[in-house]
């Protein structure tokens, strides 16, 4: 009598025999890699028999150049994934729910029958007798149109049917496992071999001096403006032709942006010319001449500047030459 208490809760581990027709099902799919079973139109009739013991997950597609079916096609890698995931499952779990595939052309009668006029289709199939019966006993279609062609939400639509839950398993793809460490050590060791040009290219002051300038005049003339509130580049005028200045200071086109970039550019070379490469010359009537230049370069420039905030609008008060 003990030794029979002890052994009644390990019996009930064993996996229960399958019948004869389960055990057909069960061996096709434990030969097919994700566990998908192909089917034709007398196979789709007897998986899906009136006294089966077994549920059936089965995508009708129509997957042949022939029939131009897009959706087929990127749908189909999201069911043999879910597939796979649930044939992770232990066998005698596993073999209480099987996926299946019926294509257009294996199963046309099968098509008309359920009047289908579109593919792909995901249909779940409960089981109608023995112990996984449910009180499911009508076909459940899967909301292709609502829920998507991808793997994540039929994953979550089957989860809750299948005899169990089972948990979406995406495989490591190794190729990145190797590639990216990989890349990384050649960037590493392609760097070093050209530390001797790079390491007086990052010690510049010149790169880091013009980066910073290009850099203050992207930001300063409004090109994150024109990005943020996609402005266009011109504008039609009152009289159908081409304008490139917005009136008021609450409006930009991406040409008047560029022009007032190029307009800082000039400027601030200008500064840097009358600072840094004047006193640079070694003779006084270059530098006398260089003064002149650049000073004369410094005052048209801005004074173009303030013309084009009058251009913009009409009450600003300031001017220089123009």
């Amino acid at each position: 009598m003990r030794l029979l208490t002890f052994l009644t809760p390990l019996l009930a581990l064993l996996p229960i025999a399958l019948s004869a027709d389960q055990q057909h099902w069960a061996n096709l799919s434990s030969k097919s890699k994700d566990g998908v079973i192909k089917l034709d139109t007398e196979s789709y009739r007897e998986i899906l028999s009136d006294d089966r013991e077994y549920s059936v997950s089965v995508v009708l597609t129509a997957l042949p150049a022939q029939f131009k079916c897009q959706p087929c096609h990127d749908f189909d890698p999201s069911f043999h994934q879910v597939a796979a995931s649930w044939k992770r499952k232990p066998r005698h779990v596993r073999d209480n729910h099987f996926f299946a595939k019926l294509d257009f052309q294996d199963g046309q009668a099968i098509y008309q029958e359920l009047g289908l006029t579109s593919a792909p289709t995901v249909m779940f199939h409960p089981a109608l007798s023995g112990p996984n019966k449910s009180n499911k006993l009508s076909v459940i279609t899967y909301e292709m149109n609502r829920n998507g062609l991808t793997a994540p939400p039929l994953h979550s639509f089957l989860s809750n049917l299948t005899p169990e839950p089972f948990s979406f398993y995406k495989p490591i793809n190794p190729v990145h496992l190797v590639a990216i460490p990989m890349s990384l050590f050649a960037i590493v060791v392609s760097l070093y071999s050209m530390r001797r040009v790079l390491i007086p290219l990052i010690q510049s002051r010149l790169i880091w001096g013009t980066f910073s300038i290009i850099l203050i005049l992207t930001f300063t003339s409004g090109h994150m403006w024109n990005k943020i509130k996609n402005a266009p580049y011109v504008a039609a005028g009152p009289n159908g032709q081409i304008s490139w200045i917005a009136g008021g200071y609450s409006n930009q086109l991406g040409l008047e942006s560029q022009v007032v970039g190029g307009i800082y550019g000039l400027l601030a070379f200008s500064i840097i010319a009358l600072t840094v490469l004047i006193p640079a010359q070694s003779s006084p009537v270059k530098q006398r001449i260089g003064v002149y230049l650049w000073l004369g370069m410094l005052i048209i420039v801005f004074s173009l500047l303030m013309k084009l905030f009058r251009m913009k609008n009409g009450g600003y008060p300031f001017g220089l030459l123009f």
